[in-house]
């Protein structure tokens, strides 16, 4: 088909008006200059005016069915067209008599959107009204085609007609022998060379014109397969290569492309503006989440340094507990409860470190429970502040701090537990039984020595009282009483010193626990500052979000701007 390099490019021009409106709707662009209605893409597909002039069974109809391969008009031997004829295209076929001489046929053949078709009943038609009726057409026609019979190309009533056409209007003319398969080829050189001639004295020009065979094309388009030699013997690829140049070079119908290019690219420019807007509003929410992370981040440090005074605050329970435990050791070695000790096995150690260790988690626990209770007004405090920014900077629903922060609850008993749990750790790696264990052992086996003097001074004694060796037994119970006297000095002394050895390795220790505690403590804080950023979530979903829908808005209008940009060279 003829045209095909301008309905290429008002397709793909059509295309990219289709996306870039497209486009608009996802962007929030105004780009109402593209709707459906706009004038200028009315323009761009309206269908070419071929109007078919010539007198009265000059081949008309025939020449219009060779061009487009379709039996459109009505052929007879005797004049079919008695009104000028106006083909359109119509999803369903049917006729409207407009005025007595016009009628306007509708028929569901594709080219006809393309292309409408006026068939006039002749330039030497007798029935009045037909001349006005095409001269109507002859203003907005893009293409003028008079039709002469080769039996006799010298018709009046065409030549006259063709004289009278203004000289914008002879741009668009062409003429056309038919029948030129009726003649031979040195007749056709004659009659040609006479039609020229007769042409400049009538228009001043000497026109390109045409001898085709209207019925050689018909035969040629419904040979299956395509004839292609019957084809170039009916002379029409010259005549739909001129056809081609016409449509394509129709300055008008190029006028609208351009039109619609640069209403297309204002559109674009619109869109670029708003993506430009958008990608700035989504960097400006960037910084000020950004800003949002970093308050968190100092607020996390300001815990971190707060961790000393935090850790020695541990030690001071530690210690605390510690003396405790202690005043527990001392009554738990008192003389009487010394010399009982020596004849079970010595258990107070492992019980002390025992009882120390529970006594140490507890208090840590409660200690940490009352630090993440801080932690978590700490955050709530924090989110107060930030929460008012959101929404006049974001202008998104924020969420409720309470409900959104129950999980903080559970952080908090995770950071109890977790604190517990190292305390009684760091109380069995610091060994304070081992030492204990020694100490009493010592002891121990002194007072064991004690005893056994006792023990072996009372036998004596009673051996010698029995033997009647008098004073003694007596002698013999005064060194018992003695031995237990000074045992009972040296349980005392020795116990002092345990429980002041035990008090000193107690206050050493202090801060080897709290520095055993510092990581736990610091996970447990991160942990807090973790949960509570998830709050920030709304923003970075709304960011990520906008990005994800941004980045092929982008690229697509990337694809767009460079399919107008070849569109634009092609124009």
């Amino acid at each position: 088909m003829f045209g095909e390099r301008y309905f290429a490019t008002r397709q793909r021009l059509t295309d990219v008006v289709k996306g870039v409106r497209e486009l608009g709707e996802k962007t929030g662009a105004e780009v109402s200059g593209l709707s459906d209605e706009g004038d200028f893409l009315q323009g761009l597909r309206s269908p070419f005016l071929f109007v078919v002039c010539g007198e009265v069974n000059a081949g008309k109809s025939t020449l219009v069915n060779g061009l487009f391969g379709e039996n459109i008009c009505k052929v007879n031997v005797l004049p079919e067209t008695e009104k000028v004829h106006w083909y359109r295209w119509g999803s369903e076929a049917k006729t409207i008599d407009t005025t007595p001489t016009l009628e306007e046929r509708y028929r569901p053949i594709d080219f006809l959107q393309d292309f409408n078709i006026v068939d006039t009943p002749g330039t030497n038609s007798i029935v009045r009204g037909h001349q006005p009726i095409t001269e109507r057409f002859l203003p907005v026609a893009d293409l003028l085609l008079f039709v002469f019979p080769v039996s006799n190309p010298w018709g009046a009533a065409t030549w006259q007609f063709v004289s009278r056409l203004p000289p914008e209007q002879l741009e668009n003319v062409a003429f056309i022998l038919q029948q030129a398969d009726l003649r031979s080829d040195e007749d056709l050189a004659v009659i040609l060379e006479h039609m020229r001639t007769l042409a400049e004295q009538k228009t001043g020009t000497r026109p390109e014109i045409f001898p085709v065979s209207g019925k050689m094309a018909m035969e040629a388009k419904r040979a299956q397969p395509f004839s292609s030699n019957l084809w170039r013997k009916s002379g029409y690829p010259a005549l739909e290569s001129f056809i081609s140049k016409r449509v394509s070079g129709n300055p008008e119908r190029r006028r609208v492309l351009q039109d619609v290019r640069d209403s297309t690219q204002v559109a674009l420019r619109q869109i670029e503006e708003k993506i430009d807007k958008r990608t700035a509003t989504l960097d400006s929410d960037q910084r000020f989440l950004r800003e949002l992370e970093n308050e968190v981040d100092v607020r996390r440090e300001a815990q971190a340094t707060l961790l000393s005074e935090r850790l020695t605050g541990l030690g001071e329970v530690f210690l605390k507990q510690g003396n405790q435990a202690s005043h527990i050791l001392a009554s738990r070695m008192s003389i009487l409860q010394s010399f009982i000790s020596l004849f079970q096995q010595e258990t107070l150690p492992t019980q002390i470190e025992k009882g120390l260790s529970e006594a140490v988690k507890e208090a840590v626990e409660e200690t940490a429970s009352k630090d993440g209770g801080e932690l978590v007004q700490n955050c709530r405090t924090h989110w107060e502040t930030v929460e008012p920014r959101i929404k006049e900077n974001l202008q998104v629903r924020t969420p409720d701090f309470d409900r959104e922060t129950e999980s903080l609850s559970g952080t908090s008993e995770r950071f109890v537990r977790r604190l517990g749990r190292s305390a009684k750790q760091a109380v069995a790696h610091l060994k304070l039984r081992g030492g204990l264990d020694m100490q009493m052992e010592n002891r121990r086996g002194v007072l064991r020595r004690y005893m056994v003097g006792v023990l072996c001074s009372l036998i004596t004694a009673g051996v010698l009282g029995g033997l009647g060796l008098h004073p003694w037994p007596w002698i013999g119970v005064t060194v018992a009483l003695l031995l237990l006297a000074v045992a009972g000095i040296y349980a005392t002394k020795s116990r002092d010193v345990v429980c002041q050895d035990f008090t000193e390795r107690v206050e050493d220790l202090r801060h080897s626990f709290a520095d055993s505690l510092a990581d736990d403590y610091k996970e447990g804080v991160r942990e807090f500052y973790v949960e509570y950023g998830g709050l920030f979530e709304i923003v970075r979903r709304r960011i990520a979000d906008q990005k994800l829908l941004l980045k092929p808005q982008l690229e697509r209008w990337n694809d767009l701007f460079l399919e107008l940009k070849a569109i634009e060279q092609e124009i």
